[in-house]
């Protein structure tokens, strides 16, 4: 974990065991002395994890002296356990958590179970998203979903079955499956952009259509033409200046004539290391209007990009 994530890890116990796991194979826990520097290190905002962190006896201690330290914003990431519960959740709320952050790994039971290795949880997590819409209200919650090579194809119907179920929802963060603790043994499950992109862009108009927000990271500007404002990367480098996590990024030899070079930090460094950089193409399109958009119709919403690297996967 790097020493600049705004993240606190209160343990390594989980109750599914994704494929696409980047914590798996090392203990995350964090010690009280860790956590109680990190949460006075972060006050803008703090994310919650684990492991699986509504498993820790000690979440909601955790919660309050972070909202005692004047943290603005509180981010639990969860796999759902136990939120499918009203009061637990009313705990949470009262305690201080502002946003919960849900992955939602399939739209339907037979992709869930395959892939979080686990038999009936499908419909036990869509309660809990349901209750957190119900019980903190919508703009607190957001969704996190890991394109990897088993569930990519099904992009647009997951997209349809979020615009169905959830509208309204804070936003859903689609994320490129990274090549850490599980995936290093598994680097099958990371599909190649050229084969995910027409799946990717059939999903977005489809949540656009739909009225979901959406958000994406670890695809280059170049694979999303015409949604390249909903590049997290693209909101930091352009205006905020912020350099965290671009570091696993790289560019090729194509973006040295690319007029998005200045707001694209390329594709995922792993992602390079396994397939190189030759999918990558220039574009000539203005950046002006990528940036102005992304800030005027995404950005400005409660738990917006300063939050962002909340999430595993």
């Amino acid at each position: 974990m790097k020493k600049n994530e705004p993240i606190v890890c209160l343990t390594d116990r989980c109750g599914q065991r994704c494929l696409y796991c980047s914590r798996a194979g090392y203990d995350p826990t964090y010690s009280p002395s860790r956590i109680r520097r990190r949460i006075r290190a972060f006050r803008d905002s703090i994310c919650i994890e684990g492991g699986e962190p509504t498993m820790a006896p000690d979440l909601l201690k955790w919660v309050r002296y972070a909202k005692t330290r004047g943290t603005r914003d509180i981010i639990l990431v969860s796999n759902g356990f136990r939120l499918e519960r009203p009061e637990f959740v009313r705990s949470l709320l009262d305690a201080g958590v502002t946003t919960f952050n849900v992955q939602l790994p399939a739209h339907n039971a037979r992709l869930f179970d395959l892939v979080t290795q686990t038999r009936g949880c499908f419909r036990t997590r869509l309660a809990a998203v349901r209750n957190l819409i119900e019980t903190a209200g919508r703009t607190r919650v957001r969704l996190t979903h890991v394109v990897n090579s088993v569930t990519y194809r099904f992009l647009p119907q997951y997209a349809a079955f979020l615009a169905e179920r959830f509208p309204g929802i804070l936003y859903v963060e689609l994320n490129m499956v990274k090549v850490l603790g599980a995936v290093k043994g598994r680097t099958w499950l990371v599909p190649r952009l050229s084969d995910l992109a027409p799946k990717l862009l059939e999903a977005f108009e489809v949540l656009g259509r739909g009225g979901v927000q959406f958000l994406t990271d670890g695809f280059p500007l170049c694979a999303i033409p015409g949604y390249e404002y909903r590049s997290i990367d693209t909101f930091k480098l352009a205006h905020s200046g912020g350099r965290l996590y671009l570091n696993e990024k790289v560019s090729g030899p194509a973006c040295s004539g690319c007029t998005l070079r200045r707001i694209c930090p390329g594709l995922r460094s792993d992602y390079a290391g396994l397939y190189g950089t030759g999918e990558l193409k220039a574009s000539r399109r203005d950046p002006g209007p990528m940036i102005r958009k992304a800030f005027h119709q995404l950005w400005e919403k409660p738990s917006g990009p300063e939050g962002r690297r909340c999430g595993r996967g």
